[in-house]
């Protein structure tokens, strides 16, 4: 299961693989939702500062019980050039959450260690 800030961490070592200076760029977030076998791709742009507050925008706004979401890629026009910054896709599924709560979930990540004293 990921998490926002694993999508956030990514970008910004595609920032320093591209030698780019975040704050100066428009970011475009691809993303999907996937419904059974019906998939919709949107998108959204966003400034750097507001990266996190757009993810968050577009799990919360689109996430059901029913679907899943896929943040597919985050693009900026460079030297009129789209350079991908994520370098893998990232889905979000109630389903995993809920597994993960119950316990059924095989994943030895613990999303929690970063807290930890």
């Amino acid at each position: 299961m990921y998490t926002i800030s694993d999508i956030l961490m990514d970008i910004n070592r595609g920032c320093l693989a591209n030698n780019m200076i975040e704050d100066r760029f428009t970011y475009r977030i691809v993303y999907f939702v996937n419904e059974g076998n019906n998939g919709k791709k949107f998108y959204i742009d966003s400034l750097y500062r507001d990266l996190r507050k757009s993810l968050e925008s577009i799990i919360r706004g689109n996430l059901t019980l029913t679907n899943n979401i896929v943040i597919a890629e985050t693009t900026v026009l460079k030297r009129g050039k789209c350079t991908c910054l994520q370098s893998k896709s990232y889905s979000f599924s109630l389903e995993e959450y809920f597994k993960r709560i119950k316990g059924e979930c095989n994943s030895n990540r613990n999303l929690y260690s970063r807290y930890a004293g």
